[in-house]
């Protein structure tokens, strides 16, 4: 097929016009390593390996535009790709570059967003589920939260005291103990927690 014009686009585009009338939009760099002018015969396996870099080089570009903005997941970069229009082929090629170059590392991520959890109170057991939805697997997530440490007495003694004070002291502990239970913490971390809270609260008061 022969190239009738090379037209430069918006971006890091060219558009190739062929002589069939028909026409597409490939990657200005990677035209330009395959030295393609116009005149030039390009065969139909030239054409599509022109195609298969060019559309890695869009996708990878994209996704370094991506991860300048925003922390991805393996996963969830993938996802973004495809949603941009990109094959599937070219999507993962990109992020397993990528993952390649340390810039995506879904343990070390995981592991960050499980303390996270941990700092902010959240269970163990929460935390899973929370990574999963972020778009961690789940062997990253399992090897994220058994890689932190989750003190629940720590975490129930600062959520009582943030959280939870005004209804115990309205005398709603019941409801208390049952949003802990929701929240992931174990039946007898939680009855501890709300029994050595309330002796607190009638110390304070007989003092």
């Amino acid at each position: 097929m022969r190239v009738t014009e090379i037209k430069r686009e918006k971006g890091h585009l060219v558009r190739l016009c062929f002589e069939d009338g028909e026409s597409a939009l490939f990657d200005c760099d990677t035209v330009a390593e395959e030295c393609i002018h116009k005149d030039d015969i390009l065969s139909e396996e030239k054409l599509k390996r022109l195609k298969s870099a060019s559309d890695y080089a869009r996708a990878k570009s994209r996704a370094l535009w991506l991860l300048d903005r925003y922390t991805y997941t393996e996963r969830r970069l993938f996802e973004k790709l495809k949603q941009a229009g990109f094959g599937e082929e070219a999507s993962r090629k990109a992020v397993d570059r990528l993952k390649e170059l340390g810039l995506i590392n879904d343990d070390a991520l995981s592991v960050r967003f499980a303390e996270d959890c941990a700092r902010r109170g959240i269970s163990k057991r929460e935390a899973y589920s929370k990574l999963l939805l972020k778009g961690f697997d789940s062997r990253t997530v399992k090897f994220a939260v058994d890689s932190t440490a989750f003190d629940e007495k720590s975490q129930l003694e600062l959520l009582i005291r943030k959280k939870y004070k005004s209804k115990i002291l309205s005398g709603e502990t019941d409801k208390v103990y049952a949003a802990l239970i929701r929240k992931g913490f174990s039946y007898r971390a939680v009855r501890e927690a709300l029994k050595a809270y309330s002796e607190e609260l009638e110390y304070l008061g007989d003092v």
